[in-house]
């Protein structure tokens, strides 16, 4: 497999070939011709030409260039196609790829998904994308959903609906505006606030029904995202029915 951010010079004419991966090719400097599924066009700085796995494609150079060339871009995954292959990138998308650029060689996987993931919300997705994308988040939000007792990894629910880890956290972060760990604690949290509020279990009880630890990790938890104890919610409920 090759690097996920390179930065090429195209030279000549290029045979017809497939990938793969998907791959999405932007100009930095120059222009160059290029060929995808027989549509053709002229690409240069402020355009990008998205390419879908198994297109064929090729390029033709007759002057100098160097472009940035994504490989696998994170979330944009072998099943899904782009309706455009060529599209115009916006101001904010043309002033951090000189920053992705500097990319290349970096030893830090982390750092390379990181900025891959942040392009993803300045490239115009495809639209077929976002469709099947929001059916895999609605689909491990219903498995947090019904089964928030249960202990999940990250991995563990990417898994379940055919996702890298990656992907499913940009997922939840566009959609949700929160990982997938914080949507999970949230989720046992509002449970517990059912059982304070319509039971008198303990709260050792109802940190195992909803997940959490123990009671001392519920009230942690509690005085963190409510700022008030377990015991004071029960307390004014009880307050509130006399």
């Amino acid at each position: 497999m090759r690097d996920l951010i390179e930065v090429i010079t195209y030279q000549d004419t290029a045979h017809a070939h497939a990938h793969h991966h998907t791959q999405i090719v932007l100009p930095l400097s120059g222009r160059l011709v290029l060929d995808v599924d027989n549509q053709q066009q002229a690409v240069e700085f402020g355009q990008a030409c998205l390419i879908s796995t198994h297109l064929a494609h090729t390029h033709l150079a007759r002057e100098n260039n160097q472009c940035l060339v994504l490989n696998a871009l994170p979330i944009w995954d072998h099943q899904l196609e782009s309706a455009s292959v060529f599209v115009k990138l916006s101001d904010q998308a043309q002033a951090y790829l000189p920053f992705l650029s500097s990319l290349t060689g970096e030893t830090n996987p982390l750092k390379t998904h990181q900025a891959l993931n942040l392009l993803e919300h300045l490239l115009p997705i495809p639209q077929e994308k976002i469709v099947q994308a929001d059916a895999r988040l609605a689909k491990a939000k219903q498995r947090l959903d019904h089964a928030f007792q249960e202990s999940w990894s990250l991995a563990e629910l990417a898994s379940e609906v055919h996702l890298s880890p990656s992907q499913l956290s940009v997922l939840f972060k566009r959609h949700l505006g929160m990982t997938p760990k914080q949507y999970l604690q949230q989720r046992r949290l509002t449970e517990a606030k059912r059982w304070l509020t319509s039971s008198n279990r303990s709260l050792d009880y109802i940190a195992q029904k909803v997940g959490i630890n123990d009671a001392s990790s519920l009230v942690r938890l509690f005085t963190k995202h409510f700022n008030t104890t377990p015991g004071h919610i029960r307390k004014s409920h009880q307050d509130e029915k006399h």
